[in-house]
């Protein structure tokens, strides 16, 4: 369906950063108020004391666009985050994802909205060539109850007649058959493998700081480089680092390289090694 274009002029909510998009999140508005529709909403987050925003809203009659997808919203901000999204993500995951908001208003159609909501997820999956793996939940990312329909058996129940997870996986479904026309394949149980990947690029190791090669290291492990010619910027999935440039090769510290690619770095004095790898699971 047509989207309605109103653009966030709140700073507080709006900073202003430019991301690269790698996954779209899915919310809940938590406002069932009758009223509290797209445009409600919308106007809440350009409140000057507002410090929350997502670039979509959604409810049964239309689609409010409230930032551009390629600005960072504050929709998934949080003090910790689960070990997946450090690792598939970033370590702020605000500075790579989209977010959309669903409204619950009493007076809205619930499944008009969903279904506004269905079109609007396969639409921003196909535009950037993704599939519903890119698909997260706020819950997903910090363990919020959010959107709790999606979450808590007793929302969905309520909403759906169904559990949280059954709902979900619905949802994904319905993403999916509107994305590539075809249902889900059944999901076998496979095991899990760990991943070493060694590369022939060296760093440098200057007054005990070891300092790694940018781009040869983030590319390596799915990271997204940026580079602005004229100021010599360079980010690592949306974040900036200080960076030296040698012989047309920027690097960076291997610690401060590790926590833009949400991982962490460690050093072996014997072999003279650095060694990224993610966070434990434990890792909050």
């Amino acid at each position: 369906m047509p989207i309605t274009e109103m653009l966030l002029t709140n700073k507080t909510a709006r900073p202003g950063m430019k991301i690269t998009p790698k996954a779209l999140v899915i919310h809940w508005t938590a406002n069932e108020s009758k009223g509290a529709n797209a445009v409600a909403n919308r106007n809440y987050f350009n409140n000057p004391t507002t410090e929350a925003s997502a670039h979509y809203i959604v409810d049964d009659k239309q689609i409010v666009r409230c930032l551009p997808e390629t600005e960072m919203g504050y929709h998934i901000g949080a003090k910790s985050y689960k070990p997946e999204a450090l690792q598939l993500l970033s370590s702020y995951p605000n500075n790579c994802t989209i977010g959309i908001e669903m409204c619950v208003n009493a007076d809205g159609n619930f499944q008009a909205m969903y279904q506004n909501t269905v079109e609007l997820a396969a639409g921003i999956l196909k535009r950037y060539g993704w599939g519903i793996q890119n698909l997260w939940r706020h819950f997903d990312i910090t363990g919020k109850n959010c959107p709790a329909f999606f979450v808590s058996d007793a929302f969905s129940l309520r909403f759906f007649g169904r559990k949280a997870a059954e709902a979900w996986e619905k949802f994904k479904s319905d993403v999916h058959i509107l994305l590539t026309g075809y249902t889900q394949k059944s999901r076998e149980y496979v095991d899990n493998c760990n991943i070493q990947i060694r590369l022939t690029v060296k760093g440098r190791l200057r007054e005990g700081v070891s300092y790694l090669p940018v781009r040869a290291v983030a590319e390596a492990i799915g990271g997204v480089v940026g580079w602005d010619a004229e100021t010599e910027r360079v980010t690592v999935d949306g974040r900036e680092l200080a960076v030296t440039i040698e012989d047309g090769t920027a690097y960076a510290s291997a610690r401060n390289l590790a926590v833009a690619l949400g991982m962490q770095a460690t050093w072996d004095q014997a072999s003279r090694t650095v060694t990224l790898e993610n966070f434990p699971q434990n890792h909050e």
